[in-house]
């Protein structure tokens, strides 16, 4: 080990330097790369700067650089309470300087050990599905999947991830940094980071997104950034509150962002009305829901009109009471943006029953289940049944059912996207009703 690395020293390392870093290293004052030195982690090493300065890690003369290109090659800045603009001068395999800037707005907890951890790769070998950012993702992230849908969307995605993380393990904050952070990428189609297959170019806008492995959702915060392309592109301006601050980060096209999405949305009879109730995990520029009805499932009519929370990072609930018709019906709701672009939900079909008979009431997706609410006129007993388009029965039960309102959970996990029938055969009659899943 060079002699610049002994314990609290200061570290400058000239031109001629290129130091590879295989297990974990510590500069307590000063890590400083003079005249476009390197520093190149590898094999899961950690880099430490115990200081908490924006002045821990610096560049001098014609600047310096950090290899990272892999997940857990990390650099661990013992950042604690401060507050300021940490720049970490990475730089891609190739050569391409990328710096990651993060400016730390709100201070985080003095936790002795309390950190940011950073690191970021791209696909590694070069070769025809490098574009697929779905085969080289995070750890923790389970999907790149688009909005709405399970397909995936990585062809609308910078081929790099970032992972920024406070919870890094023995590292964590207990409670975490604001900060505001700007990416810089390298958009060369040849070993840059818009490889061939995107559906981006060099020049299309995107902005930045993080991965919520606790609701499994990139879209609970909207894509945001500012835009700049150039020799390399650049996302500025990325405004993350503390409590939205998680580890895995991504660019994406801004006309095609990885999910912003409706969390839930269904309907019930309750007395004289039909109760709407959904919730969104998040928001950009939204003005308001319509609320509209049909007898057949396509021609809608409005029924009113719900205020939309404009932008929001947080989970949104809303509920809205319809009147009730007799039989079954459908609902949807009509998202209008602030620029009067409107967005339509899926339809939720809702049955009120005729009091004494014995109806299929709704059926819907909700996370792993199809869920099944039957209203029975009397104690009996019924089959209720998963069946696909081509009439192959996927679940099968024999149930009691009590007088009044049941509801039944049909495990959905690992069903491919499609309509599905739900199907329960009884003393009184045969019930049918179509579902979606997505």
């Amino acid at each position: 080990m060079p002699h610049a690395f002994r314990h609290g020293t200061e570290r400058s390392f000239a031109l001629i330097f290129t130091i590879t870093l295989s297990l974990a290293v510590h500069a307590q004052a000063r890590l400083v790369l003079n005249n476009n030195a390197w520093v190149r982690i590898d094999n899961g090493a950690w880099v430490v700067i115990g200081n908490a300065a924006t002045t821990g890690i610096q560049t001098l003369g014609t600047g310096g650089n950090i290899r990272s290109e892999g997940e857990f090659n990390r650099l661990r800045w013992n950042i604690r309470n401060s507050t300021g603009t940490y720049v970490v001068p990475f730089t891609t395999g190739g050569g391409v300087k990328m710096p990651l800037t993060c400016t730390v707005t709100t201070a985080g907890d003095n936790g002795t050990n309390a950190s940011i951890s950073f690191s970021t790769y791209n696909y590694g070998a070069l070769g025809p599905t490098n574009w697929n950012n779905n085969l080289y993702r995070p750890s923790d992230v389970t999907h790149m999947n688009n909005l709405g849908t399970s397909l995936n969307n990585s062809d609308n995605v910078v081929d790099r991830f970032w992972i920024i993380d406070p919870g890094a393990t023995g590292y964590a904050y207990v409670t975490r940094p604001g900060v505001n952070l700007g990416f810089v990428y390298d958009p060369g189609a040849a070993t840059g980071e818009v490889r061939p297959g995107n559906a981006i170019t060099s020049v299309t806008p995107v902005a930045a997104q993080r991965f919520n492995s606790g609701t499994n959702q990139w879209g609970d915060m909207p894509a945001q950034g500012t835009f700049a392309a150039g020799a390399t592109n650049s996302v500025t301006n990325v405004v993350v509150p503390s409590a939205v601050l998680f580890r895995s980060w991504a660019l994406s096209d801004l006309a095609n962002p990885l999910p912003v999405e409706l969390v839930r949305f269904a309907g019930a009879c309750t007395g004289p009305r039909v109760e709407l109730r959904w919730a969104t995990g998040s928001e950009n520029g939204n003005s308001h829901f319509l609320i509209q009805h049909s007898a057949d499932g396509v021609e809608f009519q409005d029924i009113g009109r719900v205020e939309g929370a404009g932008t929001s990072h947080t989970l949104t609930e809303y509920a809205f009471d319809a009147p009730r018709t007799e039989g079954l019906g459908y609902y949807r709701l009509l998202q209008v943006d602030l620029d009067g672009t409107t967005t339509p939900s899926p339809i939720e079909a809702v049955s009120c029953v005729v009091s004494g008979s014995t109806e299929l009431v709704t059926a819907f997706e909700q996370s792993e289940d199809i869920v099944v609410v039957i209203h029975a006129a009397t104690d009996q007993e019924r089959s209720l049944e998963l069946i696909d388009v081509n009439g192959k029965r996927i679940w099968s039960n024999r149930l009691g059912f009590a007088a009044g309102s049941n509801t039944v959970r049909i495990p959905s996990a690992g069903l491919a996207m499609g309509v599905y029938l739900i199907r329960s055969e009884g003393p009184e009659k045969v019930l049918v009703r179509r579902i979606v899943v997505n």
